[in-house]
């Protein structure tokens, strides 16, 4: 039963620890996350919470504790970007390169990356017929199927279609610098869609953006957890977190100090330092 048990646990923070210096950021945080759950992280500003997040896809190095994806520890891995691959990442301020167009973002993460899996396949192919000359594994062949303009016309096709999701198809050849924040941030979403990923960590989304801005925003997120997307998200937006979340975990002092369904955090919450943040924030 605990083998079944860990099949439904996506990411699980064991004894997370973080130093900047002689400042401690984290301190011991233990958590799991279950496929398809929505956790929200709320509490005051320096917390942890921002941290805290970097840290599940080594944006931050962690300082003792660790980390697993799918059961996999992320901090032994060899290469980071084969975990990245299956965690979208959506910052406050877009992270948008705005010497690329809205298209050209989109498709570069997935295009880039899928011309590396190509180079590795071609070079594994070259080392098979050099040992096949030597007469060895004759009985193996390695299939290339695909090649680097079936790669950007695939990359291309799932680009505009995001786009036409969230009604900026017109916006393709346009640069971020023109858009609205709301634009930047949805196409900031659709761009880590791009990858397929398993999970999607949020960094207050909506932080940066005018008041006006900010519905559109959440609203694309709730389609995305309507969907079942698994998510992590920080977040100052009390009424979102309430009625998105499946689970809300308060941070303060670089800890954990409460967590539980919404209703039960913010409608019933035990810890002193919770109670005393909701009230200045609802």
């Amino acid at each position: 039963m605990q083998e079944e048990r860990d099949k439904d646990v996506l990411l699980e923070v064991d004894g997370l620890v973080k130093h900047f210096g002689k400042n401690e950021v984290l301190n011991g945080i233990s958590t799991k996350i279950m496929r398809g759950e929505k956790v929200a992280v709320i509490g005051p500003s320096g917390s942890g919470k921002s941290t805290f997040l970097r840290c599940l896809n080594l944006l931050e190095q962690p300082s003792g504790g660790n980390i697993y994806f799918e059961g996999e520890s992320i901090l032994e891995t060899k290469s980071i970007n084969t975990f990245r691959r299956k965690m979208g990442m959506v910052f406050q301020h877009f992270n948008l390169f705005n010497n690329l167009t809205v298209l050209e973002n989109i498709m570069f993460a997935p295009v880039k990356l899928a011309k590396v899996d190509l180079r590795k396949q071609k070079a594994a192919r070259r080392k098979l017929k050099i040992r096949q000359f030597f007469g060895k594994d004759r009985d193996k062949h390695i299939e290339i199927e695909t090649n680097t303009a079936q790669i950007e016309k695939e990359a291309k096709d799932r680009a505009l279609a995001l786009l036409t999701r969230i009604g900026l198809a017109d916006k393709a050849s346009a640069y971020p610098s023109t858009l609205s924040g709301g634009q930047r941030q949805r196409i900031a979403i659709v761009r880590a869609l791009a990858m397929n990923p398993k999970v999607m960590l949020f960094d207050e989304p909506t932080s940066a953006l005018d008041p006006e801005m900010v519905g559109e925003v959440l609203e694309l997120i709730k389609e995305l957890a309507d969907e079942g997307m698994t998510m992590v998200i920080v977040t100052h937006e009390m009424g979102f977190a309430r009625e998105v979340a499946t689970r809300v975990l308060f941070m303060d002092g670089g800890k954990i100090q409460e967590q539980g369904p919404p209703e039960k955090v913010f409608g019933a919450p035990e810890n002193e330092r919770l109670k005393d943040f909701l009230s200045k924030v609802l």
